[in-house]
C-alpha cells in the first residue's frame, strides 16, 4: 500500500528559508489560484502547519491575510475555507480592477510624458502578440499576454499603491480562469478592439478613448465570467 506524502495536499511544499508568514501565505495562495485547493475546502491549521513545516502562528496570520485578499472565508463552526466563486465576487473584482485602471489612466492624462517611447513600444509589442496569439489554438498565451498588457498600463502611471492593488487582484482573475475553465471564442476581435485599439489610443494620447475602451473591456470580461458561473449552476 502506497503511503501519502505531505505534498499531496494541494501540492504544498515545506518551508525553506523564506519568511514564515509570507511563505505560508504564498504557498496557500498559489494552491488556491491554481485550483489545487478548490472552493469550500477546509483549511485546517494543524494540517497546514504539518504540510508547510511552520508553527501555527504563521499559518494563522497567513489565513488572515488571505481572508483580507478574498481567497479565504472564515465560517462559523467550520473555520477557514477556500472562498467560493460567485457573481458578486466577480463583479467586485472587475469593478475594482476597472477603477484602478481608470485612476492610472487619469494619472497618465495629467502627465503624458510618463508614456515614454519605451512604454509605448512595450504596449505595441504586447498588442502585436495579442493579434498573433489570437490565431493560435492555445488560449493561455492570449490570457497571459492580456494580463501583462493591463499591468503594463497601470505600472506606467508610477502610482505604486494602485499598481500593487491591481497586481494583487490579477491572482483572482487567474483563479477565475482556472476554476471556471473559460473558453474565449472571440480572441481575434478582443485583440483588435480591447488591446490593439487601446495601445493606439495611448500612443495618440487620446485618454478619453483609452478610458472608454478600458472600462468596456472589464465590463465585458465580468459579463463573460458571470455567464459561465450561471451555466454551471443547476436550475432550481
Amino acid at each position: 500500500m502506497a503511503t501519502k506524502t505531505k505534498a499531496e495536499f494541494g501540492g504544498l511544499v515545506p518551508k525553506s528559508a523564506l519568511d514564515s508568514v509570507e511563505y505560508a501565505a504564498q504557498q496557500i495562495r498559489d494552491a488556491i489560484v491554481s485550483g489545487r485547493l478548490t472552493p469550500g475546502t477546509r483549511l485546517i491549521e494543524a494540517r497546514l502547519t504539518d504540510q508547510l513545516n511552520v508553527s501555527r502562528h504563521p499559518v494563522r496570520e497567513a489565513l488572515k491575510r488571505l481572508s483580507r485578499e478574498g481567497f479565504v472565508e472564515v465560517r462559523p463552526n467550520r473555520g477557514a475555507v477556500v472562498a467560493e466563486i460567485n457573481p458578486e465576487n466577480i463583479l467586485e473584482v472587475y469593478a475594482l480592477r476597472s477603477a484602478l485602471g481608470a485612476i492610472a489612466l487619469g494619472a497618465l492624462a495629467k502627465k503624458p510624458e510618463l508614456l515614454t517611447g519605451a512604454v509605448i513600444r512595450n504596449l505595441e509589442r504586447l498588442a502585436r502578440n495579442a493579434l498573433r496569439f489570437a490565431k493560435e489554438s492555445d488560449q493561455e498565451a492570449s490570457i497571459d499576454n492580456h494580463l501583462e498588457f493591463q499591468d503594463a498600463i497601470v505600472k506606467a502611471s508610477n502610482l505604486d499603491k494602485t499598481a500593487r492593488y491591481f497586481e494583487e487582484l490579477t491572482a483572482e482573475v487567474i483563479r477565475f480562469n482556472n476554476l471556471l475553465k473559460m473558453s474565449y471564442t472571440d480572441r481575434e476581435k478582443d485583440a483588435e478592439e480591447r488591446i490593439d485599439a487601446l495601445a493606439k489610443a495611448l500612443k495618440e494620447k487620446d485618454f478619453t478613448a483609452a478610458e472608454r475602451i478600458w472600462r468596456q473591456s472589464f465590463t465585458l470580461a465580468a459579463e463573460r465570467f458571470i455567464e459561465r458561473v450561471a451555466s454551471e449552476t443547476p436550475a432550481t
